[in-house]
């Protein structure tokens, strides 16, 4: 699969768009609102590190997130702080149960990441 944006936030947000696309909602909800930070030595490395996040928010919590505010930081490390809002729902099916970062460009265009879902 393929998501581009312009910024890294933009990308983000195509990237969340994505994988909530795999996952179906029964149910009531309720609102949730969360925060954490990912760091890694490569953008690559906090793109999966927010991905094994989400999913886990899927499998524990029945969590989907629509919107985030996302703060990045890069001294020794590359730092994403996100501020997430979402639904905490009945029950969710996912289809997915690993997503995989294969390939992050940067180019004039923007960005563009390639990633597998199982």
């Amino acid at each position: 699969m393929e998501v581009k944006g312009k910024t890294i936030k933009e990308l983000m947000e195509n990237f969340l768009k994505e994988i909530n696309k795999k996952v179906k909602t029964e149910g009531n909800s309720e609102k949730i609102s969360t925060k954490f930070e990912v760091k890694g030595k490569y953008v690559e490395e906090c793109i999966q590190k927010f991905a094994e996040k989400i999913l886990n928010y899927f499998s524990r919590k029945n969590a989907v997130f629509e919107n985030f505010e996302l703060e990045i930081s890069v001294d020794k490390k590359w730092c994403f702080s996100f501020s997430l809002e979402g639904k905490i729902f009945e029950k969710i099916e996912s289809k997915i149960s690993e997503i995989k970062i294969e390939k992050l460009e940067e180019s004039v265009e923007g960005w563009k990441l390639n990633f597998s879902v199982n």
